[in-house]
């Protein structure tokens, strides 16, 4: 085996990690939103001060009236889009409407950029973002970020709602535009004022039918690498039918291409919430949660995938790293085993070409196990195995095609 076909090997798995150490469980699946908390349990205890240095006890509020938390973030850059600004504008209205005769209450609780310190210079922008926007919901500091660390967040913004009963009723995570009406109808049933029937206008035939096209044409854009062509018969596709739970996973997978964490999880939520029997949003946040090294949940999450679905290669290969990465080599060996076993039955009779995805996995499943096993001290099987990933890629041009094979994003499921 040549010293530079094992460097590409090398070059695969660099990749391949980064991406994927790239989230059900029992639980409601839009409890995924906060790792630290669920839905049903009593939240947890919340005391922080306010700008102006006052204490502030959210228990005294809960148990009593209806309470909305919002963990937010100043933008970190003008260009990205600023979903924590855009949760508190819409929070600052729903706050005048609903606060004097319903009694709701809400709260946002700051994420300071220093877990340690928070300049003065940070508290100013965080002002005058307030007074800009005209914003007039209280805003309490989350100073050391113990709030934050006890609630799980894993995305900013992060919302927490909690009935008059002292119970959280709805956790969500982000807030792009697809999630207001979730947001509003969540809210009247926080209220007392629906009984929990979805509020959307029901979509006609028609609609969904153009729907279904719009999300077949993003999908083929998707596909050809064209990610902004997707994005907006895509979106034609949501607002057609909002319910249309693969045009939520979807719309995850090319938001987290384009380096939108927060939006990703948000739709891939949705998704989850839309249709429960459906492994592909599951394991796409499952990828996501491995990203953020939240091992524990990553595990939970991709052995439920399993158990709805034992022969998705890619949950198997998926687990392999993660037990290789918390050293847990045997039962690494055993999932990456189960994967290559399963993505051989799965490759057409001729697939030689580096794009094609059957190429690309079973190769590099091998290399991992090679790498596993010569950890191990087993360098003859080791080795083996890198004859038997070298033979995969026969009639392959490395030279032409190694920076394709940088392209374990595709692992994201779509369909």
């Amino acid at each position: 085996m040549t010293k530079l076909f094992k460097a590409d090997l090398k070059l695969i798995y660099r990749r391949l990690f980064l991406i994927i150490v790239i989230i059900c469980l029992a639980l409601p699946s839009s409890s995924l939103a906060l790792i630290g908390i669920k839905e049903g349990d009593a939240p947890a205890k919340i005391s922080l001060s306010d700008l102006e240095g006052n204490s502030v006890e959210l228990n005294d509020y809960f148990g009593k009236k209806p309470v909305i938390i919002v963990f937010w973030e100043l933008a970190a850059d003008k260009s990205f889009l600023n979903y924590s600004l855009d949760e508190l504008i819409f929070l600052n209205s729903i706050h005048k409407k609903y606060k004097s005769e319903h009694g709701l209450e809400i709260f946002t609780v700051y994420t300071p950029e220093d877990a340690d310190t928070v300049s003065a210079g940070e508290m100013s922008r965080v002002r005058n973002l307030l007074k800009i926007n005209n914003i007039k919901l209280p805003v309490l500091i989350d100073r050391g970020l113990k709030t934050y660390r006890d609630y799980g967040v894993i995305a900013l913004p992060s919302t927490v709602m909690v009935g008059k009963a002292g119970k959280i009723q709805f956790i969500y995570p982000s807030f792009p535009i697809t999630a207001r009406p979730v947001f509003a109808d969540k809210i009247q049933q926080l209220l007392g004022l629906s009984s929990g029937i979805s509020k959307h206008k029901k979509s006609k035939k028609g609609d969904v039918a153009q729907s279904v096209r719009l999300y077949q044409y993003a999908l083929q854009m998707f596909k050809k690498g064209l990610l902004e062509q997707a994005l907006s018969p895509l979106k034609k596709s949501i607002q057609l039918d909002q319910r249309a739970a693969g045009s939520h996973n979807l719309m995850g997978i090319i938001l987290r291409q384009k380096g939108d964490f927060e939006g990703a999880i948000s739709e891939l939520q949705t998704s989850m919430n839309l249709d429960s029997s459906n492994v592909h949003p599951r394991f796409n946040y499952a990828l996501l949660l491995l990203e953020n090294e939240k091992y524990i949940e990553a595990e939970t999450m991709l052995l439920k995938v399993l158990k709805l679905d034992n022969k998705l290669a890619e949950a198997h290969y998926a687990l392999g790293i993660l037990y290789k990465n918390i050293k847990r080599n045997e039962d690494a060996v055993r999932e990456l085993r189960k994967a290559f076993e399963l993505f051989e039955k799965s490759k057409p009779e001729q697939a030689y070409e580096i794009n094609d995805s059957t190429v690309f996995n079973r190769i590099s499943t091998l290399y991992i196990l090679s790498e596993i096993l010569q950890m191990q001290g087993n360098t003859k099987q080791s080795l083996k195995l890198l004859d038997k990933a070298a033979e995969i890629a026969l009639g392959l041009d490395i030279n032409k095609d190694k920076r394709n094979m940088h392209r374990s994003k595709e692992l994201l499921i779509y369909e």
